[in-house]
Order: structure tokens, then C-alpha cells, then sequence
């Protein structure tokens, strides 16, 4: 009766393991498949000959896909950090809608730079409602790292920051920012990044550049 009874309950143990190692497979995957889905789009206009001479099509079809796997207003929160508490709402959304371009112009400018480079997967880490996927750029010489942290928002994962060979994007952005409000003023950064957007959109900076 008691082996029975201990083997019921190993049984048992078995099948909840299993049912949470699955239900965790399910959940990794979603986020992993998700964002992957998004850069085979990017590259898949990136690669297409139809859009080789005519950048602006091709950069209003990146648009389209690069901006709705973005979360901008979570973004623009933390790369503004205290200074965002003292925006009245529309300096917030003033503010957004700049940075998105900002973010928008900069990531497109990457991937279009991309030549056939391999990109690998090679891990997920999920913590409640936040979730970062590590992959690899495999070039012909070196291996770049680039992670990307993503938020749950509703049924959707959206990416909030990248971290490129161990350096956040959003907290290199953050100290530029911070640095120009405590200098200058937040209308200053405003008209830097407005100049930056046009720059880039004009191919006349890098987006490496700073502010």
C-alpha cells in the first residue's frame, strides 16, 4: 500500500514537472519565435531587390514592421528616468514621438547593413512580465552579441531596450539625455533630437553619433 502510494505520488510529480516544463517551453518559445518573426521581416526587406533603389520605400516598409514590436513610451520612460516626472503630458508625448523616430531611424540604419550575416538564438530568460532574448550576429571574422529586453503588454512581447556587445542602448541614451536637461534645458534636447531625426533620415549622421 505504501509503495503504491509513494509511486502514485512520484507519478504524479512527473506529470506536474512535465506540465511545467511544458507550459515554460510554451511560454519561451512565444516570446523567442516572436521576436524572431520580426527580424526575418526586417531582413526579408532589407534582402529584397525591389527595394535596393529606393530607400525611402523600403524604410516606410521597415517602419511598418520595426514599430509595432517597439514599446516607445517604455522606452522613452526610462531613458528619460526622473526628468520624465516633470513633462506635462503633452512634453511626454511630444517627447515619444521624437524618441520613437529617433529609435526607429537608428535601428533601421543597422539592419541595413546587414550582409547575410547568421543570426543565432541562444537564450531566453523569462521574469514575470519581463523577458530578454540573447542572440548572436555570426560574422565572417567575429561574433557580435546583441540582447533585447521585451515587455508583456497584453498578448504581445514589445521590445524596450537592446544591449549591444554588453552596452544598453537606452542607458547610453539616458546619459546623454540627462546630461543636456541638467546642462541646458529639456526644449534644448528637443531641438537636438529633432536635428538628429532629420540627420539621419538625410544620411548626414551616424547613428552612432551622439547628440
Amino acid at each position: 500500500m505504501k509503495n503504491s502510494l509513494v509511486c502514485k505520488l512520484s507519478h504524479g510529480a512527473l506529470t506536474l514537472l512535465l506540465t511545467l516544463t511544458l507550459v515554460s517551453s510554451a511560454w519561451a518559445s512565444a516570446v523567442t519565435d516572436g521576436l524572431k518573426s520580426t527580424i526575418d521581416r526586417v531582413i526579408n526587406v532589407v534582402t529584397d531587390d525591389k527595394y535596393k533603389n529606393d530607400p525611402q520605400a523600403r524604410r516606410a516598409k521597415l517602419r511598418g514592421i520595426i514599430n509595432p514590436k517597439f514599446d516607445y513610451i517604455e522606452m522613452g520612460k526610462r531613458s528619460l528616468a526622473r526628468n520624465w516626472r516633470d513633462l506635462s503630458p503633452q512634453d511626454r508625448k511630444d517627447f515619444i514621438d521624437l524618441f520613437g523616430q529617433l529609435l526607429e531611424n537608428s535601428y533601421a540604419k543597422k539592419i541595413e547593413s546587414y550582409q547575410n550575416e547568421e543570426i543565432l538564438y541562444v537564450d531566453e530568460v523569462i521574469k514575470g512580465k519581463y523577458a530578454m532574448v540573447k542572440t548572436e550576429i555570426k560574422r565572417k571574422n567575429d561574433v557580435i552579441g546583441v540582447d533585447y529586453k521585451l515587455i508583456q503588454n497584453g498578448s504581445d512581447w514589445q521590445v524596450y531596450d537592446f544591449i549591444v556587445e554588453g552596452v544598453s542602448l537606452i542607458r547610453n541614451y539616458r546619459s546623454q539625455f540627462n546630461k543636456i536637461i541638467k546642462k541646458d534645458s529639456f526644449p534644448v534636447l528637443m531641438n537636438k533630437l529633432n536635428k538628429k531625426v532629420k540627420d539621419l533620415e538625410a544620411g548626414t549622421a551616424d547613428d552612432k553619433d551622439e547628440l
